[in-house]
């Protein structure tokens, strides 16, 4: 039978209301923070999506529902049962109440209302999850605003520095390092940052910076890609073990070097965050989940 959870309501709109309150805090937060909070980014699309599976389910239940409704009160109407069925309006997780109806159009109808149980299930597990992501949303802002006084006190020591202008040339590239760079262009942060890992872990297969077109960090000159292997291949142990000690100096050496964030194999460390690695969701590859380079952003 399906899950009861009487007194228990779902709404998909209050979800949507939370979520759009919190979207403010966000919005404030990437203004205040120089942008691209890119786990509060993927906590937000994750509840979205949560909760839009829900919706989802909860409307397809809601027409099995009506359509073993109507069964249900066909067969009664032409004698073929001896009890009422009991079938609510209200909760759609308590619909079905009466046993005998169930056992009786289960013998007539078993696929409707095997659908219609495992239809409930869905939908319950689905709402519990959109309860969950919208948590992640909340706990994500909590800590970054918790953290307002720091971030503060660390984007007046690093002033914003103007993006470059794509185009041939190079505004700001670097010069002198053991690994050739792949658009060598960057702010003056992103190459003193590249210099002193390329200085002290180079030389690597490639580093990637500048990229013209992209919407974040790297085409405003503001990130290079560490490459720990090419060809979207994973690296090798001693390659990955190479990048655990690159990315765990850019992570020591982060207030020096204006450090914004770090990426590597799939978990990202945001300085202006209480600390700490967090997972990311799943991009799909090898190279997009950052597993063969480690990414490094500055303010």
């Amino acid at each position: 039978m399906a899950p009861s959870n009487a007194g228990v309501q779902y709404e998909p709109k209050d979800v949507k209301k939370e979520l759009a309150a919190l979207q403010k805090r966000a919005e404030r937060l990437s203004k205040e923070y120089r942008g691209e909070l890119i786990s509060l980014e993927q906590a937000k699309r994750a509840a979205q999506r949560a909760n839009d599976d829900a919706a989802r389910l909860e409307q397809e239940y809601e027409t099995a529902r009506g359509a073993v409704s109507k069964l249900a009160a066909s067969s009664y109407m032409t004698g073929r049962m001896e009890t009422i069925p009991i079938i609510t309006d209200g909760d759609p997780s308590a619909a079905i109440r009466d046993v005998t109806v169930v056992e009786h159009m289960a013998r007539n109808n078993g696929r409707r209302i095997q659908n219609l149980q495992a239809l409930a299930l869905q939908a319950e597990r689905s709402k519990q999850q959109a309860r969950t992501k919208l948590a992640d949303v909340r706990k994500e802002i909590d800590d970054l605003e918790s953290q307002r006084a720091r971030v503060k006190k660390l984007l007046a020591k690093y002033k914003p520095e103007n993006p470059v202008k794509p185009g041939p040339g190079r505004p700001d590239g670097a010069s002198g390092t053991k690994s050739p760079i792949i658009g060598n262009s960057m702010t003056s942060r992103m190459r003193t940052a590249l210099q002193a890992i390329d200085g002290k872990f180079g030389p690597f297969p490639a580093v990637g910076c500048a990229r013209p077109g992209d919407a974040q960090d790297h085409g405003q000159g503001k990130a290079c890609d560490f490459m720990e292997s090419t060809g979207g291949k994973l690296p090798s142990t001693s390659a990955r073990n190479h990048g655990d000690q690159v990315a765990q100096y850019v992570i020591n050496n982060a207030s020096s070097l204006g450090i914004k964030y770090v990426i590597w194999r799939q978990r990202i460390y945001d300085m202006r965050s209480s600390g700490g690695w967090r997972a990311m969701e799943d991009r799909g590859s090898v190279t997009q989940n950052h597993f063969d380079h480690v990414h490094v952003s500055v303010l």
